[in-house]
């Protein structure tokens, strides 16, 4: 619907490149009758991608391809958020960036390393819906969950983004804290090799439905 009817968009559109790329709030969206859309895009610019360059993007596309399945009436977003931590980080271990088991980095919070966001919000009249924690359920801050911003149940009807990123940035890299807590779990010399790559965040905005998920933005190509 918003291809066919949008004439205007929900806010400015946030445009990045390079090392800027590692910010995490660059989106563009659509508005039709106030209702707004959330998606982002990214490419190489400039040059042909190096394979690496491609198995990131990849691997931030297959995970959120994978978690737009997922979102299914009755399923729980915290759920659906650490299924995606798992396979960003089972990626990241066979490019060589973290060492271990996925299960255990994430539940540490290693892979917020790369991944230091949720993987969405409700999206309505505003471009964040006002909702987002299910009534009485307190805010958890376990290593794995405290970046959330949703912790509900999916019900049809609900309209969500889904937007994994795989980012390289100097603040949370370069962190001696971060260092010392992280030093078993990230080959650091390889890393270090990626600050200049920006990030990676593909997002689209998904209509959970009663059957399958319904994605607002798919006319915009990935």
């Amino acid at each position: 619907m918003f291809p066919t009817r949008s004439r205007s968009v929900g806010y400015g559109t946030i445009i990045g490149s390079g090392p800027n790329a590692g910010v995490l709030h660059f989106s563009a969206g659509a508005e039709v009758e106030r209702y707004v859309i959330d998606v982002t895009r990214t490419f190489v610019a400039g040059e042909k991608p190096t394979r690496f360059q491609r198995d990131l993007l990849n691997l931030v596309l297959s995970v959120e391809r994978a978690a737009i399945k997922r979102c299914l009436p009755g399923r729980e977003w915290k759920e659906i958020h650490l299924k995606a931590a798992t396979e960003l980080t089972d990626g990241l271990i066979d490019l060589k960036l973290m060492k271990g088991r996925a299960e255990s980095l994430v539940e540490q919070g290693a892979h917020t390393l790369f991944f230091p966001h949720g993987l969405g919000h409700l999206v309505g009249l505003g471009v964040r819906d006002a909702s987002g924690r299910y009534p009485g359920r307190p805010k958890d801050e376990t290593p794995a969950l405290k970046n959330l911003r949703m912790d509900l149940p999916l019900a049809a009807g609900d309209v969500t983004t889904v937007e994994p990123g795989l980012y390289f940035i100097p603040s949370i890299l370069n962190d001696p804290k971060r260092r010392r807590r992280y030093r078993r779990s990230v080959d650091w010399q390889r890393a270090e090799k990626c600050l200049g790559l920006g990030g990676i965040r593909i997002e689209d905005t998904v209509l959970v439905t009663d059957n399958e998920p319904e994605v607002l933005t798919s006319a915009i190509a990935t």
